[in-house]
C-alpha cells in the first residue's frame, strides 16, 4: 500500500496547524515540535524545505516562525509533497530514466502502474490544504 512517510505526515501536521491560525501568527518549529512529540532537528529541516519551496513563509528571530505562504484553498497537496520529498514516482520503471530489469520479460504491469501513478497525481493536483484540514475528503471518500 502506498503510504507517506514520516516527513510527509510531519509536514501536513504542521501545515494543517497553521491553515487554523491566524493569516498573521507564527507557529515555531519547537512548538510545533513540543505539541506533537516530533523530532525538532527533523521538523526544521522539513520546515526549512517548505520554505524553500515557498508554501511557508519563514519569520528569523527570537518571536520568528512560520506562517503558510498562500491562502490554505491554494497550497496543493502536490506542491507539498514535491517540497518536501521531490519528484517522486511510484515505481521505479516511471522514473524519468525508465529502467526496469523486466522490461525485457515482457512486463505486463507498466501500464496499469501508470494508470496509477496518473490518477494519484490528478489527486494531489487537485486536493488543498483547505480541503485536507477541514476534513472534506473522508466524507466525500465514505459515500
Amino acid at each position: 500500500m502506498f503510504r507517506f512517510n514520516k516527513d510527509m505526515e510531519y509536514a501536513l501536521i504542521s501545515l494543517v496547524e497553521m491553515s487554523r491560525q491566524n493569516e498573521d501568527d507564527l507557529l515555531s518549529a519547537r512548538e510545533l515540535s513540543e505539541r506533537y512529540a516530533i523530532p525538532y532537528k527533523l521538523l526544521a529541516r522539513i520546515l526549512q524545505k517548505l520554505s524553500s519551496d515557498g508554501v511557508v513563509h519563514a519569520v528569523q528571530g527570537p518571536r520568528g516562525g512560520y506562517r503558510l505562504a498562500e491562502e490554505p484553498k491554494k497550497i496543493r497537496l502536490g506542491w507539498v509533497i514535491k517540497a518536501v520529498r521531490g519528484d517522486e514516482r511510484i515505481a521505479d520503471c516511471l522514473t524519468d530514466d525508465g529502467s526496469c530489469a523486466q522490461e525485457d520479460c515482457g512486463c505486463t504491469i507498466k501500464p496499469i502502474v501508470q494508470v496509477f501513478q496518473d490518477k494519484w497525481v490528478k489527486f494531489v493536483e487537485n486536493t488543498t490544504l483547505d480541503e485536507f484540514a477541514k476534513s472534506e475528503l473522508a466524507t466525500s471518500f465514505a459515500e
